[in-house]
């Protein structure tokens, strides 16, 4: 071990140590300012050259986010390591192309936030070992869904039944499940129209340009004034938020799903009354 190793500050990129110069300010915590001039930080092992203090910063920025839930640090921490999870999703899923690696991606986030409390910062690669296990791991579980969609599709091929000759029931009962999807579905764009509504202008608006008018994250990203990644982490959270909401308001759908006893002007009467 090199005794020098800690008095000898490695050179952070300037952006970088500014941004996190002000996440020390805004949390509080020590351990940003010394990562961010290239310094030991405090907790942890010691660092042995520059990988290890990079990596050191996406710890540190774990474990603050940790502690504070801070949304700054996170944006920061997925900007850092973005490309290298995308990457590890990549080359788990070669050959199935069938899965979008970015979805995987956006499942990781969420596992990162949902299971931050597990996470152990004393060693310099750990967030970038804990994170990459659960980006492989959120892979592996949308291959079994893959495959488990894909046997069922199979058992519908082998249904040999007749399905061209209808029988009064069947077409009753066809007649009925298509009023109940109709109005399932009707149901379920009033509330998304509802819960979109409740977000900010900002994340309407990026939301509105990608989703709809299809504009790519850059185009979008310049016409709000922000990084794309910043960009890509305001749509995350809002379609989290959008989805939580959303599955909150359907708590009572199966109560609502009476095909026989609604009409279709009254879904907004019924989506009011539930909500």
């Amino acid at each position: 071990m090199n005794p020098r190793s800690e008095s000898v500050p490695y050179q952070v990129p300037e952006h970088l140590g500014a941004d996190l110069c002000d996440l020390w300010r805004e949390t509080g915590d020590e351990n940003l300012r010394r990562v961010g001039a290239g310094t030991q930080p405090r907790g942890m092992v010691q660092l042995r050259g520059g990988r290890d203090r990079m990596d050191a910063i996406s710890t540190c920025l774990m474990t603050t986010f940790q502690e504070t839930g801070n949304a700054n640090v996170f944006d920061l921490l997925v900007e850092l390591n973005r490309d290298s999870l995308l990457q590890a999703i990549r080359n788990k899923l070669r050959g199935r192309s069938e899965i979008d690696a970015d979805d995987v991606l956006q499942e990781t986030l969420l596992s990162i936030c949902r299971y931050r409390g597990s996470f152990r910062g004393d060693k310099p690669g750990a967030f970038r070992m804990w994170a990459h296990r659960i980006a492989i791991n959120s892979a592996c579980r949308m291959f079994k869904d893959e495959s488990r969609n894909a046997a069922l599709a199979l058992d519908d091929d082998l249904d040999m039944e007749d399905r061209s000759a209808r029988s009064p029931f069947r077409a009753a009962r066809d007649a009925e499940a298509a009023a109940l999807a109709n109005f399932a579905y009707m149901t379920y764009l009033n509330v998304y129209l509802l819960q979109y509504q409740k977000r900010s202008p900002k994340e309407q608006r990026a939301l509105s340009l990608v989703e709809i008018k299809g504009a790519t994250y850059k185009e979008t990203a310049a016409e709000l004034g922000i990084r794309v990644e910043a960009l890509k982490m305001l749509i995350f959270r809002a379609r989290r938020k959008i989805l939580r909401d959303v599955r909150r308001s359907l708590g009572g759908l199966p109560r609502l799903m009476q095909p026989s006893a609604t009409t279709r002007h009254s879904y907004g009467q019924s989506l009011r009354a539930h909500a």
